[in-house]
């Protein structure tokens, strides 16, 4: 099993979620298309990387998040708007085996007993979670909420205003009242 030093989620990523390697320390065990493989880094530094190569990180996705969701526990993360990557946890991203599940690949899930949800996913995998389906279905939605208002808030109209009236000149003189405003 390879494992990779770096790594940056893209629109294949379908999971990310931690796993101790054989040295006992934590890494990222990432299912990306039809492949899986283990990334020396922590999930919450992989997801932190991506985005800083995006423009943002972790913190102020999820600041962003609240914001936008109000004061919600476990709340849902845009990494890449333009590429569809909006993740959602099942435990609290300083849980070691947090699942950090990709919205665009959920497809359905299927209760399995009162704390067991199969989780159906793109590329023909399943993922069996212990919570309860409407547990995880309720943070699936909220992750689809903070999609549609963030999409929704970005798609706004640009408006901007010609003025046909003559601005103010001002010229930079000496002394301590150095500049002549006219209109």
């Amino acid at each position: 099993m390879s494992l990779l030093k770096e790594y940056k989620m893209n629109q294949q990523t379908v999971l990310l979620t931690g796993e101790y390697n054989e040295n006992g320390k934590l890494c990222t065990r990432v299912i990306e298309g039809e492949h899986t493989f283990l990334v020396d880094k922590k999930p919450i530094e992989v997801i932190d990387k991506t985005m800083l190569g995006l423009g943002s990180n972790f913190h102020a996705g999820r600041k962003s998040a609240r914001e936008i969701l109000g004061d919600v526990h476990m709340c849902p993360i845009k990494v890449n708007c333009q590429l569809g990557i909006w993740l959602f946890p099942t435990k609290s991203y300083n849980h070691d085996f947090c699942v950090w599940f990709s919205l665009q690949h959920v497809q359905k899930t299927r209760s399995l007993g009162i704390r067991k949800t199969e989780v159906y996913l793109s590329y023909h995998h399943t993922f069996i979670v212990n919570m309860k389906q409407s547990t995880f279905q309720d943070r699936k939605q909220r992750a689809n909420d903070l999609r549609e208002e963030m999409l929704k808030n970005s798609q706004g109209q640009l408006n901007f205003c010609v003025e046909p009236k003559k601005g103010l000149m001002i010229c930079e003189g000496e002394g301590r009242n150095r500049y002549e405003i006219r209109k």
